[in-house]
């Protein structure tokens, strides 16, 4: 998974959103259809694959890469919000009344305390230094809680020299063999740079509004992966686990609370 995407709402009316959504694909001439079900579906050439999260602290969530022509049709009455990195480059877009709008002004009220909205505005600009604490090299967000709270006793940036001098060790001894090479360059390519300069400045971004601290979690494969097993498991409790499905269940537990919406455009 190369990019992220998430759109987000201050409702905590989270099945209307999804019926938002649902008429916004079908307006747009798609196909609802279930992934998730015992027969495979119709392949469709172009796809809007997206699950609405339960609302948590006003705030819903829908996962995953919209059509951006929904855009307009969700915020008829109220406010989108879509955040996005892809690769290293980040997208914030916010409409509201049905057309887009600056965010520094549409999202004033969703400031939480102690951000200013100068420091909003300093986020979205791409020629301010990003913040040193959201940037660090270092890949804390990955840790399992108890380490991260152990970090805090930890010299970031000697942990930081450290962790860079041992990723360039790992791929110089991969460099013996092409192939290796190529495979480690890619898994350290791989996946949104979070500690980039654009994610660093769209989790600064999202850090001064009151959504709820797990926005960007999980992620649309692994919640897409979770749902189609949690799914099977319900309608067949004795269904066979295979190597890793316990695993990836467990990376979502509540993953049937989520609403998948998935619609088909055909050429």
């Amino acid at each position: 998974m190369t990019s992220w995407h998430s759109l987000y709402f201050p409702s905590d009316d989270s099945t209307a959103l999804a019926h938002a959504l649902t008429a916004s694909l079908e307006s747009l001439g798609y196909t609802l259809y279930n992934p998730f079900g015992l027969l495979p579906g119709k392949a469709y050439p172009q796809t809007v694959r997206l699950f609405v999260a339960p609302a948590v602290d006003g705030w819903t969530r829908a996962i995953g890469a919209p059509d951006e022509r929904q855009f307009a049709l969700l915020a008829e009455s109220g406010l989108c919000l879509w955040a996005a990195l892809d690769g290293s480059t980040a997208h914030i877009t916010v409409y509201q009344d049905g057309k887009p709008v600056a965010p520094q002004t549409a999202l004033l009220p969703h400031l939480r305390p102690g951000c200013t909205p100068e420091q909003l505005q300093a986020t979205l600009d791409p020629t301010t230094q990003p913040n040193a604490s959201a940037g660090s090299a270092l890949p804390l967000d990955a840790l399992p809680e108890d380490v991260r709270a152990m970090a805090g006793d930890v010299n970031l940036k000697q942990a930081e020299k450290m962790f860079s001098r041992l990723g360039g060790q790992l791929l110089r001894k991969a460099t013996t063999d092409a192939d290796t090479a190529d495979a480690a360059r890619g898994l350290l390519n791989s996946g949104p740079d979070w500690n980039s300069a654009d994610g660093t400045r769209l989790r600064a971004f999202m850090a001064c509004l009151t959504v709820p601290e797990t926005w960007r979690e999980p992620d649309f494969v692994t919640l897409r992966d979770a749902y189609q097993l949690h799914e099977r498991r319900r309608r067949k409790p004795d269904a066979r686990l295979y190597p890793g499905d316990a695993e990836a269940m467990a990376q979502v537990p509540d993953a049937l609370t989520y609403t998948p919406i998935y619609g088909g455009l055909d050429a």
